[in-house]
């Protein structure tokens, strides 16, 4: 678990949020993905459910007046969750090995009825027909589908005849779950908790004993493991997988959770520095996770503790629906037959307010991620980088999409001077040796005749001074690496703030020059 490669996909996809209640109980949150839940894939490895209805209507939401917020939000494009959407089921097929998505479903219940003929207007698709459905194909490599006037789903790749054979092949509510074990254990346990936000990834026979073994002694954590390395490999070569959700209530409410075949003691002590690293490897980390509460009973690993409204945001802006389910939906009611100028104007301005609600929110973030590493403030300018790209393009100005394009692109190459800060850390340390041990070390001998008493008892012949020596030469490195991490921070951020100083000006500059053009404030 503290190696990327065993950690990646579970952690990138629990970053998503959530898992399905029971194929027959009728929880509040069934209600909201009736219909959903049965589409699943039986090969799915990955789910995830939003019951967005009991998360917005929660005593914390009514307290800082997420309902209010929420418009604004999804308008500048921080969140998927619309006005109008009321549960979300996502699930996919990771390649665990490799960290990629090999397919992934959306799946969105709305309050009101969309309107599929909007998606492929405003995001430039071509309309189809598949298994009977009406549906669109986008230009970002996915297909939406209307399953019921309230209900549609995105398939990536846009693979024409997969879909159509998902389609067929869920048309019938199944007897049994479909689903893995562990993924219906899932199911089981959000029954019971009730809980708006969870995910639940299957993690059985991911990697070999020897594998884990050999990623454990090159971890960070191999010191701390010490002789119990067999134990807790037996125990991790046994994992089922792990979940992460969110209650709200007074306020949010975290909990990950990673089962095992056998018993989970053998991790008590280790099992929470083993998944900080594993969040931090993936730049993934929420600082309020540091401070939960770590447990292990039978064969359960947990971590537990508060989420604070800003954590939670954080969870939720790297949730992404494709855009056409988030946003063309809810704009079914808008009158097409404006003219062109106004076209342009109207989705010029809004793509203008999505990205600067954007990087508002990043900005809001930044004094939290100044505590973390620099690959998890890295992780965040990616991700919003991405939204930015995925925003719609249709009908805005090329001077907008431009300025969008360079925000992007300075976003990533922001992101990629923080990681290289972890990258030219660790090659400095590992040329950074200290001075003068051979010259200190001959210095140091001294002879004791048979009888006499060294330091640590009777001795006869040569002691030699090496070892303290060794102690002064490691204290030197230890003080000098962290002077070299210290430079190579201070040289991320400076980069990071020069990054910012651009997007800045540019921001300013592409506001004064479309505000002429069109003469409304933008």
């Amino acid at each position: 678990m503290s190696n990327s490669r065993l950690s990646r996909p579970a952690c990138s996809f629990a970053a998503l949020g959530c898992l399905l209640g029971t194929l027959f109980c009728s929880s509040p949150l069934v209600a909201q993905i009736e219909g959903l839940r049965t589409r699943i894939p039986s090969d799915a490895n990955a789910v995830v459910v939003i019951d967005v209805e009991k998360l917005f209507g929660s005593p914390v939401a009514d307290r800082e007046r997420w309902e209010a917020k929420r418009e604004a939000a999804f308008n500048a494009g921080v969140t998927f969750l619309s006005p109008n959407t009321q549960g979300v089921v996502i699930a996919a097929k990771l390649d665990l090995e490799y960290g990629k998505t090999l397919w992934e479903l959306a799946q969105v219940r709305l309050a009101e009825d969309g309107n599929i003929a909007r998606v492929a207007t405003r995001y430039g698709g071509k309309s189809d027909m598949i298994d009977g459905r009406q549906a669109v194909q986008l230009p970002n490599d996915s297909i939406v589908v209307e399953l019921n006037p309230q209900m549609f789903a995105a398939y990536v790749p846009a693979n024409r005849q997969e879909v159509a054979r998902w389609l067929r092949a869920t048309d019938e509510v199944p007897v049994e779950s479909p689903l893995s074990p562990y993924l219906q254990r899932g199911l089981d346990y959000v029954d019971k908790m009730g809980t708006p936000i969870i995910m639940a990834v299957d993690l059985r026979h991911f990697l070999s004993a020897d594998e884990i073994a050999e990623r454990l002694r090159r971890s960070p954590l191999a010191q701390s493991i010490g002789d119990q390395l067999d134990p807790i490999v037996e125990t991790l070569a046994g994992i089922e997988g792990a979940m992460i959700g969110i209650t709200v209530g007074e306020r949010p409410f975290g909990s990950i959770r990673v089962d095992f075949k056998g018993s989970a003691a053998a991790l008590d002590g280790l099992g929470k520095p083993m998944i900080l690293q594993a969040l931090t490897n993936q730049g993934a980390m929420i600082e309020d996770v540091r401070e939960w509460e770590a447990s292990t009973k039978d064969n359960t690993l947990k971590l537990s503790g508060p989420l604070s409204t800003s954590g939670l945001r954080r969870i939720l802006s790297v949730l992404e629906l494709p855009p056409a389910l988030g946003r063309a939906l809810q704009d079914a009611e808008q009158d097409l037959a404006d003219n062109p100028e106004s076209l342009t104007r109207i989705a010029t301005q809004q793509f203008y307010t999505a990205v600067t609600g954007l990087l508002d929110d990043l900005k809001a973030q930044r004094r939290r991620q100044d505590m973390a590493t620099p690959g998890s403030v890295a992780m965040w300018y990616e991700k919003y980088a991405k939204k930015i790209d995925n925003l719609p393009i249709l009908n805005v100005d090329e001077e907008m999409l431009m300025y969008g394009r360079d925000v992007s692109q300075l976003l990533r190459g922001g992101g990629s001077s923080l990681k290289a800060v972890g990258m030219r850390s660790a090659t400095r340390q590992g040329e950074n040796q200290p001075s003068g041990g051979a010259a200190v070390y001959s210095s140091y001998n001294s002879y004791y005749p048979s009888g006499s008493y060294s330091d640590y008892g009777p001795v006869g012949g040569y002691r030699s001074g090496y070892a303290v020596d060794l102690y002064a030469g490691a204290r030197q490195k230890g003080r000098s690496d962290a002077i070299i991490r210290q430079q190579e921070r201070t040289r991320g951020a400076a980069s990071a703030q020069q990054m910012w100083q651009q997007i800045d000006t540019q921001s300013a500059d592409i506001r004064r020059a479309m505000t002429q053009k069109y003469e409304v404030e933008f």
